[in-house]
């Protein structure tokens, strides 16, 4: 539905003339709560998952992919540009796979 309506707004020329007259301002503060709703919801379901943020482990990986995705972080080679929600969740799976899941009980 949402395609059909992008469509719908590209073809149709006084809708997307309507839509240009939106200032800037109004749409940064659409983005900006688009994106904040997005996050927490994002949070919530990691919550209702059950997941440990008690865990460093846990802490570490979703506190990196959230400064990584509202920072504005970008990744770079050649033709190759990786940024955003798609920077932010190879991230993720990264730190998933690279960090330790077990407990190890280290004696001094």
């Amino acid at each position: 539905m949402i395609r059909i309506t992008a469509i719908v707004f590209s073809v149709i020329g006084k809708l997307n003339v309507l839509l240009q007259s939106i200032p800037q301002a109004v749409l940064g503060g659409i983005m900006l709560l688009l994106f904040g709703t997005i996050a927490s919801v994002g949070i919530q379901s990691m919550i209702r998952n059950k997941v440990n943020f008690e865990e460093t482990r846990n802490l570490v990986i979703s506190s990196i992919m959230l400064t990584i995705g509202v920072g504005g972080a970008v990744l770079r080679g050649g033709d190759f540009v990786l940024s955003g929600v798609g920077l932010s969740a190879t991230t993720g799976i990264l730190l998933n796979l690279i960090l330790s899941k077990e407990k190890t009980n280290a004696k001094i």
